[in-house]
């Protein structure tokens, strides 16, 4: 009798043990699936391309572009002679809004300015402007030696295109690099903080315009590749981009 119910005490043991074993074991699964699961959050999220640039959004994009070729020479018209003192005025400062001698030193400035005083969000913002503006600018300038477009200034018509011939600056303009630079550095900020901050590169391609030193559709191409290159940046933030397989791992 004795050794039976300690053969049944033994038994029920056992199972008491595996049973611990199983839910530690699952507990432990449950752990690291959350945790693969963080790891993977924090990868870079190949949907976030789809989703900044969908077909949905690249239709739109390619409409209004389109569309803006055909109100170039209406555009230019209506601007150059609507021109007087005061608008003269805004356009000059707004104009500067788009050097990217000016904009690019201090987007670093403000990241350095950040890390001073620990503000990571202003700092992750500063960076992912910084981004932008690197990555977009080189679709920029390829886009403006190929189309080699003439200024307005230049009166040679809004569809004069000297193919691989924009080498000098009255041949560089499709598309606009104030718009670009602009929009690229001002977007994260934009959809970061406040969406009136979209004030600053508007009025940036409106200058620019206004100026008589862009078309109308130059603006709204460079300006387009600023808006989703910051758009895209600003959505991924600090994400991770991994190559499976070698091992590497580099934050962009």
């Amino acid at each position: 009798m004795y050794l039976s119910k300690k053969k049944n005490w033994s038994l029920f043991s056992l199972l008491l043990i595996l049973f611990i074993s199983q839910s530690q074991a699952q507990f432990v699964d449950c752990e690291q699936r959350k945790l693969n699961a963080k790891k993977k959050s924090e990868s870079l999220n190949p949907g976030l391309g789809k989703e900044v640039f969908s077909k949905k959004n690249l239709l739109i994009f390619g409409g209004v572009l389109g569309s803006a070729f055909l109100l170039d020479e209406l555009a230019k018209d209506g601007m150059t002679h609507n021109q007087n003192g005061f608008f003269d005025g805004i356009t000059d400062i707004s104009n500067e809004f788009g050097e990217k001698k000016y904009l690019a030193p201090a987007t670093l400035a403000t990241w350095a300015i950040a890390i001073a005083i620990d503000d990571e969000r202003l700092a992750t913002t500063a960076m992912n402007s910084a981004k932008a503006l690197i990555c977009g600018a080189v679709l920029t300038e390829s886009t403006k030696f190929i189309a080699g477009r003439s200024r307005p200034d230049m009166n040679r018509g809004s569809m004069y295109f000297d193919a691989f011939n924009g080498k000098s600056n009255n041949t560089k303009s499709f598309p606009s690099g104030h718009a670009f630079v602009a929009w690229s550095v001002f977007t994260p900020f934009a959809q970061e903080y406040s969406k009136w901050i979209y004030v600053i590169p508007a009025g940036v391609s409106i200058a620019r315009v206004y100026r008589n030193r862009h078309w109308f559709s130059d603006v709204i191409l460079g300006g387009g590749i600023g808006y989703f290159a910051g758009l895209y940046f600003h959505k991924r933030k600090n994400q991770k981009v991994i190559f499976n397989g070698s091992g590497v791992v580099i934050k962009f």
